[in-house]
C-alpha cells in the first residue's frame, strides 16, 4: 500500500463546494421574516460573479442558482479535461496543428466560462433590482373583445 490519497477530478470539487457554500449560506440566512430586507442588487451581482448561481440563490430562487451553479461546475471540468488533453498532447509531440485545435478548445470552454458567470450577474443584478414588483398578467373581458392586461406595482 503506498498511502495515496485517491484524487477526485475537478468537477467533484467543485461541486461539493458549491453544495457547502449553499448549506452554509442557508444556515446563516435563518432570521426572521419581519426582518428580511430586499436583496441588495449590488451584492447580488458581485455575488454571482464570484460563483456563479451564488446570486440567485440569496434572491431567493434555488432553482436559477443550482441551474448557473452546475453549468458552471460542469465548463469548469471540461477546461481542466481540455487542458489535460492538451498537456498530453504536447508532451508526446504531436504536431501544431492539433496543439492549436485543442487550446482552442480549450479557450472556448473558459470563454463559455466566463459567460456562464455574467450572465448570472446580470440576472442576479436584474432579479434583486425587480424584487419588490408584483406583476399581474391576465386576460380581461372588454367589450367585444378579450384584452390581455399586464399591472406592474411596487
Amino acid at each position: 500500500m503506498s498511502g495515496d490519497i485517491p484524487s477526485r477530478s475537478a468537477p467533484v470539487w467543485a461541486a461539493e463546494l458549491l453544495l457547502i457554500l449553499l448549506l452554509a449560506g442557508q444556515a446563516m440566512a435563518q432570521v426572521p421574516a419581519d426582518s428580511m430586507q430586499p436583496p441588495a442588487p449590488r451584492k447580488a451581482l458581485v455575488r454571482s460573479l464570484l460563483l456563479p448561481g451564488w446570486g440567485q440563490y440569496t434572491n431567493g430562487r434555488p432553482f436559477k442558482a443550482l441551474g448557473f451553479g452546475v453549468a458552471a461546475v460542469v465548463l469548469a471540468g471540461r477546461v481542466v479535461a481540455q487542458q489535460r488533453s492538451l498537456n498530453r498532447a504536447d508532451s508526446r509531440g504531436a504536431p501544431d496543428l492539433e496543439l492549436e485545435d485543442l487550446a482552442a478548445g480549450r479557450n472556448t470552454r473558459v470563454l463559455l466560462l466566463v459567460a456562464n458567470a455574467t450572465l448570472a450577474g446580470i440576472d442576479a443584478y436584474v432579479d434583486a433590482q425587480l424584487a419588490g414588483f408584483d406583476v399581474s398578467l391576465g386576460p380581461r373581458a372588454g367589450p367585444g373583445a378579450v384584452l390581455l392586461e399586464v399591472r406592474l406595482s411596487r
